[in-house]
């Protein structure tokens, strides 16, 4: 039988070495063998830029600003003063069922234009022919205007008065009250010759 002990401590001590040796040999992998012209590889860097970061937070804290909203225009308001007469004197005369045209002076006192929907209609009295409204002619705010209508007497004698005011778009009456006061007179008697 075999043992370790009649070995010589030299070959004992070789035979631990190549059992050792052959115990942790490890299989590499085989490099190429280089030449004198193959050239040695290179390394390349890789070049980073930076990246842009936020400034960082000032100590003074910015206040929000509040939103603006426009502010809406009041509407404009409606007026009217009366500044004379143009026709038709008060008291004036006439025929029975004879035409005639009233215009006043007024001036457009407020802050609307008086556009194509605005009306001068009877208030009160008797419409002396005319129907109960009729077209304002358009005015800027602040400029004179002139407020016509065609009439015709009525056909019985006496006093008329007739009363008439602007009206806005809405159907609001506003500004000066306008008036007319007429007298129709009979028709002269002639005297027919008796033969």
């Amino acid at each position: 039988m075999f043992t370790l002990s009649r070995l010589n401590p030299l070959r004992l001590l070789l035979l631990l070495s190549l059992w050792l040796a052959a115990c942790t040999q490890t299989t590499s992998a085989p490099t190429a063998a280089l030449s004198p012209t193959t050239p040695l590889p290179t390394a390349t860097a890789v070049i980073q830029r930076p990246t842009a970061t936020p400034p960082p937070p000032t100590d003074t804290p910015v206040a929000a600003q509040p939103a603006t909203t426009p502010t809406p225009e009041p509407p404009c308001t409606n007026d009217s003063s009366f500044t004379g007469d143009l026709s038709v004197p008060d008291g004036a005369q006439f025929l029975p069922g004879q035409p005639f045209v009233k215009k006043w002076s007024v001036e457009n006192t407020g802050k609307c234009d008086w556009g194509p929907d605005y009306r001068l209609v009877l208030t009160s009295g008797d419409s002396l022919g005319a129907p109960s409204e009729v077209a304002v002619y358009p005015a800027r705010a602040g400029t004179p205007a002139t407020w016509e209508i065609p009439m015709t007497a009525p056909f019985t004698p006496g006093q008329y008065t007739s009363r008439w005011q602007a009206r806005d778009p809405q159907g609001n009456l506003f500004g000066a009250v306008v008036f007319i006061t007429i007298e129709v007179i009979p028709l002269p008697i002639t005297d027919t010759p008796t033969p």
